[in-house]
């Protein structure tokens, strides 16, 4: 059943999540990421970081593993070329991303 705004997958996604108790969304702020960005600002047990670029987020990712957290990185297909050096720090660290 889609909502009103076609917006039912972010919603899904956004619950599941939660669900997870994924606590930190790293974001390079994005229209097509917008509903989740919002959700996760409007949630005060979320915290969500702008990022400069997508490959922060790699960072924030693997130090909130090393805590005990959990995170989300919000990346559109081209921020995957902005990580590709990072992406060595998650394969030889063998921190799940």
């Amino acid at each position: 059943m889609l909502m009103k705004n076609n917006k039912s997958w972010e919603l899904l996604l956004f619950k599941k999540l939660k669900i997870y108790n994924v606590k930190i969304f790293s974001y390079v702020p994005d229209a097509g990421h917008k509903y989740l960005i919002n959700k996760s600002l409007n949630d005060n047990h979320i915290f969500s970081i702008p990022l400069t670029s997508e490959q922060e987020g790699i960072g924030i990712s693997v130090g909130a593993y090393l805590g005990g957290q959990r995170s989300v990185l919000l990346m559109q297909s081209s921020g995957v070329g902005n990580c590709v050096n990072q992406f060595s720090l998650i394969k030889h660290g063998h921190f799940p991303f």
